[in-house]
Parts: structure tokens; sequence; C-alpha cells
């Protein structure tokens, strides 16, 4: 990301000094959702969504949905081995190609997270652990399992409703109606949204009237 600002190193520091900050308020749960964020996945999903039930259980790894990692994996375990543990075991075997591409791999017994979504487990997290539990002929896995039931409920950053209210405080976007449309939006997806509009962004946070009457308005449905 570019800047224009002259001191590098100030900027390391700074960097630093945010980060303990928020480490500092922050429990895991919350540093997990900044972190899944930052990282642009679904763990943090499924961790604060209340309508997710856990369980720990002991999967083949033929049973596994294989997931993205980056682009030039996913060209093999999706395009190639269409997201199959069998078919990329088979590639790892008999292509050198694809057996370099993930030789330093290692395996390790951490528990590997997936959902179960259309009667298929779909690995979440731990996507490298089970690429070399393929490659290694491992037969099983452990994993934590979510299942959702109901309507998802997960939570998200209290900074992504405070990016909108900024950017139309700050004057970068005066779309009024755009704003409301946003709030609503987020209020419908994540299940802390209406909590954060109350109780968070209330009007010893924000205290200009025409933020607040915003703020009301997008609060009704």
């Amino acid at each position: 990301m570019n800047t224009n600002f002259p001191d590098k190193g100030f900027l390391n520091g700074l960097a630093k000094q945010m980060r303990e900050k928020v480490q500092n308020y922050q429990d895991p749960v919350e540093q997990l959702l900044t972190n899944c964020s930052a990282a642009m996945n679904w763990i943090a999903d499924y961790i604060t969504d209340e309508n997710v039930e856990w369980t720990k259980e002991e999967l083949t790894v033929d049973s596994l949905w294989l997931t993205g990692t980056n682009p030039e994996w996913n060209e093999v375990i999706i395009k190639k081995g269409a997201r199959s543990p069998s078919k990329l075991h088979e590639l790892i075997k008999t292509d050198k190609t694809v057996a370099g591409l993930f030789s330093e791999l290692k395996f390790d017994e951490v528990p590997i997270l997936v959902r179960l979504d259309e009667e298929k487990y779909k690995v979440l997290d731990g996507m490298k652990r089970v690429i070399a539990a393929i490659r290694d002929d491992r037969i099983t896995v452990v994993a934590f399992v979510a299942i959702a039931s109901g309507v998802p409920a997960p939570k998200c950053e209290p900074h992504v409703v405070y990016d909108l209210l900024r950017s139309y405080q700050r004057g970068t976007n005066k779309d009024q109606e755009g704003l409301i449309a946003a709030l609503r939006f987020l209020r419908k997806s994540y299940a802390n949204v209406s909590n954060l509009l109350i109780n968070r962004f209330d009007s010893s946070w924000i205290a200009a009237i025409e933020v607040r009457e915003i703020i009301q308005e997008a609060l009704q449905d």
C-alpha cells in the first residue's frame, strides 16, 4: 500500500504501537475476527456465529472437500484435482512438478477446521496440513467440524461500520442514501451491527447530529 509519509522507520514504530494497543483491549475471539478479516477468509464467520455448533471428530482424508489457497496452488487443487483428495494424491504421485509444489509442507497433529455444507466436509482452515496428509498417505485427520443451523449470524468488526461513518463525516462521500443503505445491508448481514449502531456508535462516540439521524434511519426496517 502506497503512502506519501516520509519516514518509514517512524511508520514501523507506529504500526507496532497500534498493534499492541489493539491487542491490549481485544479478547482472542476479537483478535481472530480482526486477523481473519485481514486474511480475507471465512474462519471468524463460523467461530463467531452462535447458530453454529462444533464437534471434534476424526475424519477420513478422502471425505474432505478441498478449498482454495492461492492462485498457483488452486490450479492444481481445484482445476486439475477437482477438489478431490484422491485425485490430488494421484497428481502428487505421478507429476514431479506437482510433487515439488507441495514438497516443503509438513504435517502436524493440530486439528483442522471444516464446515459441513451440502453433506461435504469443506476445509475451513488447515489446507497445508491436509495436503501434507494427502501426500504422506495418511488415512485420517482430526477436525473441528462446524455445523450450522438456522440463518447464518456471523459478527463483523466494529471498524467496518466505523469506516462507513468516517467517510461520510470526512466528506469523502456525502451520499446519505447510500450510507443508510450500506448500514442496513450490514445490519441484515451481521448479527452484531444493530447493537454496534445503538451502543458502540451512540452519541458519546458520534456527536454529529446529522450522522446520528442517519444511524437512526438505518436502524429502521
